[in-house]
């Protein structure tokens, strides 16, 4: 146990020191702030319903060993990647910089700098971003170069656990609801409602299950969304503007350059190591071409 303990810390030690993390952590704006309290709260709150309140009710000692497991993996995977996007540096903030405009390149008014290609300046955290993909709320940091493997992972980890959590409670909620029928059916459709009118633990528990079945289809729209974008490599600003195309090198590069080289590993916990094929400053394109600016180390 010892040996385990020791090689963990060391492949976190390691994996740290190859990272670029934020010095500022904590939220810009209040909305960012709140939405990422939320979060914290939420994950863990949906995780303790879910292991200790859903899972026994519906299945015997065995079977609820077995959800216990598979639910803490689940959200270790989910606070893992979580805790990834916000602690990775994705702006271009501590890089040396060239002074003139190298091709492919451009000026940033804001940062009054160069830019990388990919690049984009977001208003909220005032510095431009590599290979910016958006502003994430929740997180209260950017997506881009260095975490997109930990957003699209989390965003993974988030859509099994809507699904998982949705089969799990429609065992569950039944009986509170009194049993399959159009009245328990219309009490799901409007949980806030009839939380309002009707407070009981019946209700939140209807309320608890309708926003898990809603959680579920807002990722399914997520997880196909930017699984596109990553098999494209494309960011969404590329994509809206139609300049994206250039960076379309075939599925397994593109794969590789969001998730990493070993990305079919990425899957199994947050500290694998899994090195991108690119710095952030220098992109090849299907062309071939590829700024002429050499790698900075």
């Amino acid at each position: 146990m010892c040996h385990l303990i020791s090689e963990l810390y060391i492949c976190i030690t390691n994996m740290v020191h190859k990272i670029r993390l934020r010095k500022k952590l904590m939220p810009r704006t209040f909305a960012d702030l709140s939405a990422l309290v939320f979060m914290s709260f939420a994950i863990p709150g949906v995780y303790w319903f879910e292991v200790f309140v859903v899972a026994p009710t519906v299945y015997s000692w065995t079977l609820n060993f077995l959800h216990v497991i598979a639910g803490t993996f689940i959200v270790t995977n989910i606070i893992g990647n979580f805790i990834g996007i916000i602690l990775v540096d994705t702006s271009t903030q501590g890089l040396v910089l060239p002074s003139q405009v190298p091709p492919g390149w451009h000026v940033c008014a804001n940062c009054e700098s160069t830019a990388p290609p990919r690049s984009r300046h977001c208003p909220t955290c005032n510095v431009c971003i590599l290979k910016k993909e958006h502003h994430c709320v929740f997180t209260g940091c950017c997506v881009g170069h260095g975490n997109h493997r930990y957003f699209y992972i989390f965003l993974f980890y988030m859509w099994g656990s809507t699904l998982y959590c949705s089969f799990l409670n429609a065992f569950f909620i039944w009986p509170y609801v009194g049993g399959f029928n159009l009245w328990a059916i219309v009490r799901l459709l409007l949980p806030g409602v009839w939380l309002l009118l009707e407070p009981s633990v019946s209700t939140l528990y209807a309320f608890l299950f309708s926003i898990n079945v809603i959680g579920f289809l807002f990722m399914s729209v997520l997880i196909y969304y930017y699984t596109g974008l990553i098999l494209t490599n494309t960011t969404t600003h590329e994509n809206n503007s139609r300049k994206g195309q250039k960076y379309d090198l075939g599925r397994n590069h593109n794969i590789k350059v969001s998730l990493g080289e070993r990305w079919y590993l990425t899957w199994l916990f947050p500290t694998v190591s899994s090195p991108l094929p690119y710095d952030g400053l220098d992109w090849s394109t299907y062309s071939g071409a590829k700024s002429v600016r050499p790698k900075t180390k």
